[in-house]
């Protein structure tokens, strides 16, 4: 049993112990492989994909084979027609120009969040102040605000950064505050026994038990990114796979569309398995929300 740390007058005072020298909850698993079942579902639509565009059960209007997806990729990549359609040879400066917005608007709209809600759940007075406003604005959807920024930034990167962090931030907010009310009060009034003031509690024993709830607030903000991003490129902005894909719409060129919905949904993958790892890295201290949740 470890001993309470003392003063010299035998009084207890507070010390956090490092959370790295704490035993693990569950002992560590080996790393993950790619888990076969994960393709079952995908093969299944491509094969019902096939079939439907095979026989004739959807016109190439509509459902483009997966052969002119394929061409349509290649010829977005690397101009393999020669620059004869809109979208030829653009797709490196659309990949950066979504993906630059994208974790801009995440980064921000994170860390505006973190530190709101951080105050919103500790102290009274924030909560009375700004969480009446944030739930008001939380049931608007959020693109309901494009005309809006688009009349007061103007069009190109300023529109879509600003609806990105405002839909990121209501995202995130949320899982901070709930995140912060749950922190169990025995906990709190340990510390307090201990000698800790209200500055401790919060920084090392408050938002260390709040960490997993904000992370799962990130990772869910990380995928809502995409999603505001690509409505807001349709319109505000000359580039991105957002713009592709409103002007493959209006031209009736599905496979383009299709493309772009394929590397929307890849990169947007890549982009929660990022958040994932860092999740199982910094909650090394709680393997098992790391391993079992995530």
């Amino acid at each position: 049993m470890s001993r309470m740390p003392t003063t010299s007058e035998g009084s207890a005072t507070f010390r956090a112990e490092p959370l790295s020298e704490a035993a693990p909850l569950h002992p560590p698993r080996a790393g993950r492989r790619l888990d076969p079942l994960g393709l079952v579902l995908p093969g299944v639509v491509l094969i019902a994909w096939w079939v439907a565009v095979h026989f004739g059960l959807a016109t190439n209007v509509l459902l483009p084979s997966l052969s002119a997806v394929g061409w349509t990729l290649l010829d977005w990549v690397f101009n393999v027609s020669g620059g004869r359609y809109f979208f030829s040879g653009t797709w490196w400066r659309d990949l950066l120009g979504s993906l630059m917005r994208v974790m801009v608007g995440f980064t921000v709209g994170s860390a505006l969040a973190i530190v709101i809600g951080v105050l919103v759940g500790w102290y009274r007075v924030f909560e009375r102040i700004a969480d009446p406003t944030i739930q008001i604005l939380r049931p608007i959807p959020k693109t309901a605000f494009l005309p809006f920024a688009i009349l007061l930034f103007g069009l190109g990167n300023p529109p879509a950064l600003f609806l990105t962090i405002y839909g990121v931030f209501l995202t995130v907010y949320i899982q901070v505050v709930v995140g912060v009310k749950l922190v169990s009060r025995d906990l709190k009034r340990a510390a307090l026994m201990l000698g800790a003031r209200d500055r401790d509690v919060l920084f090392r024993v408050v938002l260390p038990a709040a960490l997993p709830n904000i992370l799962v607030g990130m990772r869910v903000g990380a995928a809502y990114a995409w999603l505001i991003l690509i409505l807001a490129e349709m319109l505000a902005v000359q580039e991105g796979f957002g713009y592709v894909l409103w002007h493959a719409y209006e031209f009736l060129r599905m496979d383009v569309v299709v493309a772009g919905m394929l590397c929307i949904g890849l990169f947007g993958y890549l982009t929660d398995r990022l958040v994932v790892i860092v999740m199982r890295r910094k909650l090394d201290w709680a393997q098992a929300v790391a391993e079992t949740q995530f």
